[in-house]
């Protein structure tokens, strides 16, 4: 299921000039103090340091937005650079606010202080002053640019996190094993004329196994009683084709049938138990079923007296179904954990952690 997408009311070109309008003195008065100081600390000069920079303020700023609203599109569309956007745009607002700067300062000698261009130095100051506020100006801006689209990609990841999870949890679901399909039929074809009893018993636990395995798409969760009975009604199946050479032992504490954990989740760890550790030996093995709440922790073993393995390596087969339990365990969150002990020659033990849900 995707995220909902929420999405904000839009802020009308009214309230965004207000807030810009409210907003701009603020930027005037870290210049105010510095030229204030830098003049000799009067209350007279820092008068005076306020009006230019509050006409400089708002002479910069809103030449930035109209180099946001109709520069730097204009000037993205003309040229069809090699560059970043972040280049182009940068050069653009670094321009335009000089030119801001410079109306500012024009309107600073008309209006303000009739000596402020007086001199060739004044005209390079003003240029200096200009890029000091594009500076700050730009650097603002392109922090809060930066800031929400590193959100947005956090919230993306996110979005694709849970959209690969979902994905990997329905191709679970649907991966129980075809030759398990297939040597089902075949057990049932062989048991129909010898032992019909035994035939339609296969064939109710075969519906049981995919009933559960497609109502279970429904939900993230389910009960470790219902777990259970599937793994039950799966190695049943499994016992038809095998015998007695397969052997289960189960030990489950009393009151943990009720705690919750991702649905099929145990299914690809008793499957590879079968496959690796009972199907290959002409004497079988025996699986073990443990259940046990440790503290706020649910802890389910799925071990095996088969041939085991190296840690670390895992022989062909094994490593697909034990990688996605751990990955699902991984996407669940802090608290979930597969733990693998193997010894060659002495089976293995598989212990899922999980925080306690009821």
């Amino acid at each position: 299921m995707n995220a909902p997408v929420v999405t904000r009311p839009a802020r009308s070109p009214r309230r965004n000039h207000l807030t810009y309008f409210l907003l701009t003195p603020l930027w005037a008065i870290p210049f105010t103090l510095f030229f204030g100081l830098l003049n000799g600390s009067t209350w007279e000069t820092y008068k005076l340091s306020f009006a230019i920079s509050l006409v400089f303020a708002f002479s910069i700023r809103y030449a930035l937005i109209a180099a946001e609203k109709w520069v730097v599109p204009n000037v993205l569309r003309a040229f069809d650079t090699p560059h970043p956007h972040w280049i182009v745009e940068g050069v653009a607002y670094t321009l335009t606010s000089i030119l801001g700067s410079y109306v500012a300062a024009w309107l600073v000698q008309l209006f303000v202080w009739p000596h402020f261009l007086n001199s060739s130095s004044a005209w390079v100051a003003t240029g200096l002053y200009s890029l000091l506020f594009a500076t700050l100006f730009s650097g603002i801006i392109y922090a809060r640019v930066f800031y929400r689209q590193a959100i947005e990609r956090a919230q993306q990841v996110e979005r694709i996190r849970a959209e690969l999870a979902q994905a990997e949890l329905r191709a679970l679901r649907a991966q129980i094993n075809p030759h398990f399909l297939f040597n089902t039929l075949n057990a049932i074809a062989s048991l129909i004329s010898e032992n019909p009893d035994a035939a339609e018993d296969v064939v109710t636990r075969l519906a049981d196994v995919f009933r559960y395995a497609l109502t279970s798409s429904s939900r993230e969760h389910a009960k470790l009683a219902d777990e259970l009975a599937f793994l039950r009604s799966y190695l049943a199946i499994e016992r038809v084709r095998l015998g007695d050479r397969l052997r289960v032992e189960e030990r489950i504490e009393p009151g943990v049938e009720s705690a919750l954990l991702p649905s099929l989740l145990l299914q690809p760890l008793v499957e590879n138990a079968v496959r690796y550790a009972v199907a290959p030996r002409e004497a079988g093995g025996t699986i073990r079923l443990e259940a046990r709440r440790v503290a706020d922790t649910l802890e389910i073993v799925v071990g095996d007296d088969g041939p085991g393995f190296l840690p670390g390596a895992s022989p062909s087969g094994h490593g697909v179904g034990l990688e996605s339990v751990r990955e699902r365990l991984r996407l669940a969150g802090p608290g979930h954990e597969l733990t693998v002990h193997s010894t060659p020659g002495r089976g293995a033990q598989l212990l899922v952690t999980l925080p306690w849900r009821t």
